[in-house]
């Protein structure tokens, strides 16, 4: 018989290696995060079926490389979003439709089944919630690069009570997702403006004291970050944070910790990032704030660690 056992917000906080407040404490409470162990077959079936989609020709039609030419297929999923939000208005319907899709989850440097429906996606926003509420909660704004629906933005305003909430994507269906949002009354103090990782938009207004925030979002431009890296060098927001699959946080000794970091280089995510912001601190351009793992994730990556900084 498997052994279940539940996420205590004692245990979030030996994980994180922080307190949580109160406020994030009673949302790890709450959000009842009951998982099982699995059984050594089933550990190696789930070894054997990544290693099947790292070193084989998937079929699947979610195991693309990211880039720019995916532009499309991000406007028709947001675009899902989109309708159910215009039928409703309900938050809920903002939630991508990624989550969600796998029994098994990685928790701890290990694979688990949730027994709980949206467990990865509630364990997604309890990490995204500490990271705002630690790093963002003070700023004037809040500008998230990748926002797709602004469902974080929306979360974030729960710890910033009045900071201007930008969401910046390529996709022209954030945008309209966004006035949806002020449309319905849902979130009055949001804008939406159409922003390209690729070709950073320099008009784009930065006030005093902001905070950049991307999540599972920078991920997609592979190695190709260095233009949108100057263009925050040049902005000079107050902060940065980051969470994203970031390789050296990863234990390349550990098997699923090597598992993951194959699969973000089969997907082109994110690679030599944080080996050229330690580069820039050298030079003494920027300040390292926080480097750490999560030690959460779907069922491929664990992709949610968190960085952070800010330029000098």
């Amino acid at each position: 018989m498997n052994i279940s056992s539940v996420i205590t917000a004692d245990e979030m906080e030996e994980v994180l290696q922080t307190p949580l407040s109160p406020a994030l404490r009673k949302e790890c409470e709450e959000a009842s995060l009951r998982y099982e162990e699995i059984s050594d077959k089933e550990r190696d079936d789930y070894v054997r079926a990544v290693i099947d989609v790292l070193f084989k020709n998937s079929v699947d039609k979610d195991i693309k490389p990211a880039g720019e030419y995916r532009l499309q297929e991000w406007e028709q999923g947001w675009n899902e979003n989109l309708q159910a939000l215009k039928n409703g208005k309900n938050v809920s319907d903002l939630i991508p439709r990624y989550h969600g899709k796998h029994k098994l989850v990685h928790w701890r440097q290990r694979m688990v089944r949730p027994l709980i429906p949206n467990f990865d996606y509630k364990i997604h926003c309890l990490i995204v919630d500490w990271a705002i509420e630690t790093f963002l909660r003070d700023v004037n704004a809040i500008f998230e690069f990748g926002c797709g629906p602004a469902y974080h933005l929306l979360r974030a305003r729960n710890f910033n009570p009045k900071a201007r909430l930008i969401g910046l994507d390529w996709t022209k269906t954030s945008q309209q997702i966004i006035h949806e949002i002020i449309e319905k009354g849902i979130e009055k103090n949001i804008e939406g403006r159409n922003f390209n990782f690729y070709k950073p938009d320099y008009s784009l207004d930065v006030s005093p004291n902001s905070g950049f925030l991307t999540v599972a979002a920078l991920e997609q431009v592979g190695s190709n970050f260095e233009d949108f890296l100057q263009f925050v060098l040049k902005k000079k927001p107050a902060v940065c944070v980051h969470l994203e699959p970031i390789d050296e946080v990863l234990d390349q000794t550990h098997l699923i910790d090597r598992l993951s970091t194959l699969y973000f280089r089969k997907r082109n995510y994110l690679a030599g990032f944080l080996p050229r912001l330690k580069e820039l601190q050298a030079d003494g351009k920027i300040e390292m704030l926080k480097e750490q793992r999560t030690y959460t994730g779907s069922y491929f990556i664990e992709g949610h660690s968190l960085i952070v900084w800010r330029p000098l």
